[in-house]
Order: structure tokens, then C-alpha cells, then sequence
């Protein structure tokens, strides 16, 4: 058995205990994915962990996926006298860890689908072998995790849309359900044009300098502009126009098919932000009184108090990032909220802070209403999207390649 095998054969182990725990109770094991993250945190928390009781079919079983990978890739290095490859399990560990971090910082995940897909990536920080689709950033470097992800998230999304889409039909929300394909459709046409215009920025000045730029700076430099133009909407709007028309010109109708190709891609994650958006506020949140509030619910909004004043702030990440790109402000992605009482964090609250927010209630400083967001088992997505990579390879890859036309 190959050693590639059998870290498939690991990584498909740890997807059915990850899966079978999230769904029946809630909670991801620590001895099922990274078993030395316990002692990490049992470390900087000086041994104050929470238990979260957790108890199953499953519950005994301990595998160090994580480790396993890690040692896996130092092994292998160290005997073929590469460095960068020893240390590229640890490096897909981390780079799976700070992906999972910011969707854990933005309310999406728990701690749990966070290490669930840092364990993966160090199981596979390179594309697989065995997979047909493998982009450069995961097989030069250690950043499998990018294709983990978006396979989770793109694998998941049909049943996502028909979901959402089945609540807005069976409640007769018509308007919403409209909102869901036409809202922000301009910003989708703005987008493709701004892409457009950087793009082909990009392409004549590589032409002109005589260079070729290396992916990743290219990739860099892309970001840049699009924070740009996105900044000055119209100028960026203008300078899409002319890039279109430019393209058409010097190219032909190619160009222009390719700008179709992107606009339908872009189209498609409008979609997928316009249903997460209805789940956030239709299907997977409601309200609630604190006497109907049990430890581990997941509060949907920020309450804090600052200036002796107890405040609340329910709007998303998503619409602060969005008023961010639009307005070039992007201070308002990390706003100051003083001493923070509860927070959308996907780790659920805490006695301690319902005996808070009981007290506040009481003094008549809060009102007795709170967003409570319903769970949504992830590792089982994350499994799927484990399983794609490994045996076809990446999904978002592929529509770029398609958009490319290649």
C-alpha cells in the first residue's frame, strides 16, 4: 500500500466519525481529528478546556489524523533530502487552520469544522495523484486547502439553493424569492467589468515590460486593482467598458465570450450569497426570549456595551464586507465594540453569559428578544468536499479552466 493510499484511507475514517458525531450531536471530537489540539488548548487556557459532554457510538476512538500527516510529509522530506516537502504538512496544517479561522471569525463555523479542515489539509497539502483536476496552487505549493474548501462549499450549494428556495415557495414569499435572483445583479455586472479591466491592465503591461509575472503576483496585483476600482465605481465601471471593447477589438469575439463565461460564474456566487443570506435570515435564524436560550445556542447578533450604553449589532460580515469594498472603508469589517457580552460565534453561548443577559433583561437595559441561529452540521460537507478532491480533483479550478475556455 502506498503512502498516499493510506492517508486517503485515514482522511475517509476521520470524514465518517467527523460526519456521525456533527450530525448526532453538535459537537466535533478532538480525538477524531487533531488529538494534540486538546493539549494546545489545555495550555494557553491553563487547563480550564471545556467538556462538552459529549458521548457516542464513536466517542472511544482516537485518531491523530493531523499528526499522521504532519509526520507523514517529515518523513518523506527528511529521506529524499527536501526540506519545503517535510515541512509541507505542517505548512497545509496551518494554511487549512487560518482558512478555517477567518469563516470562524466571520460567525460561519465552529472550532470543530476548523480543525476538521486543517486535518485534511495536512493529510493532503499537494492535490492527489489520483485527481483529474489539479491547479498550480496545489501542486507547486502546500495549499490544498483552497481546493478543500471550495469543494465543501460548491459540492453543498445545489442542495443549499433548492432548500432555500423550497422555505421561500412553501411561505409564499414571493418578493424574497425574487430578491434572490435579481438584488445586487448590478454590483455582479460592475465585478465582471472590473476583472475585465485588471486583467487586461495586467496583459498589456506584462507585454510592454516583455516579462512574464509569476502566478502569484499576478494573482496579487489582480486583488489590488480590484480594490481600486472598486473604490471609484465609476471610473472602474468606465475603464471595464473600455477594457471590454478594447478586447473585442484587438481580439475579437473571444474576449467577449470569455467576459460572458466569467459574468455567469459570478452570477453563480451571487446566488450562493443571496441564499445564505435567505437561510441567515428566514430559515436558519429566529427569535427568541432568553428563557427559551439553552447553553450552546448559537446567538445570531452582537451585544456589548460601550460608553455605559448595552448596544446591538445584527448586521452580517457579509454586509459589512460588502459596505467595505463599496466604500473602500475597510476599518468597518472590525469594529469596535467595547466589552462584547455575546457574539455570533458558531461555539454557542455560555451560562455565564445568559446569567448576563438575564441581569441586563431584569435592570431593563435589554430587550428580551434575541437572534438564535439554528446549527448546520459542516463536516459532513468538508467529507464531500474530501472526497471530490481527491478522486476528480478541484471543482472551482475546473470553472475557471471552463471560463477560460480550456
Amino acid at each position: 500500500m502506498n503512502g498516499e493510499l493510506l492517508l486517503a484511507i485515514i482522511g475517509v475514517i476521520m470524514g465518517i466519525l467527523t460526519s456521525y458525531t456533527d450530525i448526532k450531536t453538535g459537537f466535533i471530537e478532538d480525538r477524531h481529528v487533531f488529538p494534540t489540539f486538546t493539549y494546545i488548548e489545555r495550555l494557553f487556557s491553563r487547563g480550564e478546556v471545556e467538556d462538552t459532554g459529549s458521548t457516542g457510538l464513536f466517542s472511544w476512538v482516537i485518531l491523530p489524523a493531523a499528526e499522521i500527516g504532519v509526520l507523514y510529509y517529515l518523513v518523506r522530506g527528511l529521506s529524499e533530502g527536501n526540506v519545503f516537502l517535510a515541512l509541507s504538512g505542517l505548512i497545509g496544517l496551518i494554511a487549512g487552520f487560518l482558512l478555517g479561522y477567518f469563516l470562524y471569525f466571520i460567525g460561519g463555523w465552529a472550532g470543530g469544522d476548523v480543525l476538521i479542515l486543517a486535518a485534511f489539509s495536512a493529510l493532503f497539502p499537494y492535490a492527489s495523484s489520483y485527481a483529474r483536476v489539479r491547479p498550480f496552487y496545489a501542486t507547486s505549493y502546500p495549499l490544498h486547502a483552497v481546493t478543500l474548501l471550495f469543494n465543501s462549499i460548491i459540492a453543498i450549494f445545489p442542495f443549499i439553493l433548492l432548500y432555500a428556495l423550497g422555505v421561500l415557495i412553501a411561505r409564499g414569499e414571493g418578493r424574497k424569492l425574487t430578491e434572490v435572483f435579481t438584488e445586487n445583479v448590478r454590483l455582479t455586472v460592475e465585478g465582471a467589468l472590473w476583472v475585465m479591466a485588471a486583467i487586461t491592465f495586467i496583459i498589456v503591461l506584462a507585454s510592454a515590460v516583455g516579462v512574464t509575472l509569476n502566478p502569484i503576483i499576478r494573482y496579487a496585483l489582480t486583488l489590488v486593482l480590484l480594490f481600486v476600482l472598486g473604490k471609484y465605481r465609476v471610473v472602474g465601471d468606465a475603464l471595464g467598458l473600455f477594457a471590454l471593447a478594447y478586447g473585442a477589438y484587438t481580439i475579437g469575439t473571444d474576449f467577449l465570450y470569455v467576459f460572458g463565461k466569467l459574468l455567469l460564474t459570478f452570477y453563480a456566487f451571487k446566488l450562493f450569497f443571496s441564499v445564505v443570506k435567505v437561510l441567515r435570515a428566514e430559515v436558519l435564524m429566529e427569535e427568541k426570549p432568553l428563557e427559551e436560550i439553552r447553553e450552546w445556542d448559537i446567538i445570531g447578533e452582537w451585544i456589548y456595551e460601550k460608553g455605559g450604553e448595552v448596544r446591538r449589532d445584527r448586521e452580517s460580515f457579509l454586509d459589512r464586507l460588502r459596505k467595505g469594498i463599496l466604500t473602500g472603508d475597510l476599518s468597518v469589517l472590525n469594529p469596535d465594540y467595547g466589552d462584547v457580552i455575546v457574539s455570533p460565534t458558531a461555539e454557542g453561548i455560555k451560562k455565564e453569559q445568559i446569567e448576563r443577559l438575564r441581569a441586563l433583561v431584569e435592570e431593563g437595559k435589554l430587550e428580551n428578544r434575541f437572534l438564535v441561529k439554528k446549527a448546520m452540521p459542516f463536516a459532513p460537507a468538508l467529507f464531500l468536499g474530501f472526497l471530490i478532491s481527491i478522486l476528480y480533483g478541484d471543482i472551482f479550478w475546473w470553472l475557471v479552466l471552463k471560463m477560460a475556455g480550456l
